[in-house]
């Protein structure tokens, strides 16, 4: 447990400091360009987490490819990845065909010729690669990593799944206008980070959703030994989602609007109870290959 503790104190001490710099670091931002304080807080946060990251791997012996996850040959990462990316999209299809043909969505008038409709594509795939590559890297490389070395396999996918699916509700509705921005205003934000831990049952859909996601993740990890795989879904997910948000819309007015959450008007108990059965069958399929492979193995 000391790893996980490690590692979770790493998420608060970066935000902490980005909380501490938020004032000078978006007063040089704006001269660039026009954003708000916490979204700055927020990028910079991910700036001093991964550069935590690599003086607490390297503390702990870490700082190498096999340990993270990133062992396996070049061309055979890519191909995992590539392959996986594939399964990530055709898995959230039918998610997303099921939320338009229920009518939970429907398709947006901002995007409605081919250009749009490429250019959120183009939008979805560097969002999709860029987050998959930074949370997979913390969560189901180096944390995972940490506290399997200390733990074992078990409880590191347990403490990485619940972990990655927690932070995804930490943030601040708070918005503070230009000219009300100041030298506190980054502690401001900080204080509002866990408002909406506040009625946890808001989100619980949403939270599960990504415990599903979490857990399939760290079996992934687990069975292939490496994180290749599992940037590819998350990308493939991530892309589905932001090019889904982009060209359509979130019709409240539908019967089952309660099947998405508050959290991106995606996910909820729709994405828990689909993204949950492909977590079992993957499990299930798993366990029966290791029983086959012990009865082959006492009868040989």
């Amino acid at each position: 447990m000391l790893s996980f503790l490690l590692f979770f104190a790493l998420l608060f001490v970066a935000m902490g400091l980005a909380a501490a710099f938020a004032y000078p670091l978006w007063k040089l931002v704006s001269l660039f360009a026009d954003f708000p304080i916490d979204r700055v807080m927020s990028r910079f946060a991910m700036v001093f987490i991964l550069l935590g990251l690599v003086l607490l791997t390297r503390r702990m012996g870490l700082a190498n490819r096999n340990a993270i996850g990133y062992g396996l040959p070049r061309r055979e990462f890519v191909k995992q990845m590539c392959l996986a990316f594939l399964i990530g999209v055709a898995l959230m299809a039918p998610l997303v065909l099921s939320l338009l043909g229920l009518g939970i969505r429907t398709p947006s008038p901002d995007v409605s010729t081919v250009q749009e409709f490429l250019a959120a594509i183009g939008k979805g795939l560097l969002t999709g690669v860029g987050v998959a590559f930074t949370e997979e890297t913390f969560f189901r490389g180096a944390l995972f990593a940490a506290v399997q070395r200390e733990s074992g396999i078990k409880l590191a996918m347990v403490l990485t799944s619940a972990l990655y699916a927690s932070l995804h509700f930490i943030g601040s509705k708070l918005s503070i206008p230009p000219e009300a921005t100041a030298w506190t205003s980054g502690f401001v934000v900080y204080a509002h980070l866990f408002e909406r831990y506040v009625h946890p049952l808001e989100f619980l859909d949403s939270l599960l959703s990504l415990v599903a996601v979490g857990w399939l993740l760290a079996m992934v990890r687990a069975r292939t030994g490496a994180i290749a795989a599992c940037i590819g879904l998350h990308a493939g997910w991530v892309t589905v989602i932001t090019v889904t948000r982009s060209a359509t819309d979130r019709n409240y007015a539908s019967q089952f609007d309660w099947m998405v959450g508050s959290y991106n008007g995606i996910i909820g108990w729709l994405a828990t109870a689909w993204i949950g059965l492909f977590a079992v069958l993957y499990w299930w399929q798993g366990y029966r290959t290791q029983r086959m492979a012990k009865e082959l193995g006492v009868s040989g």
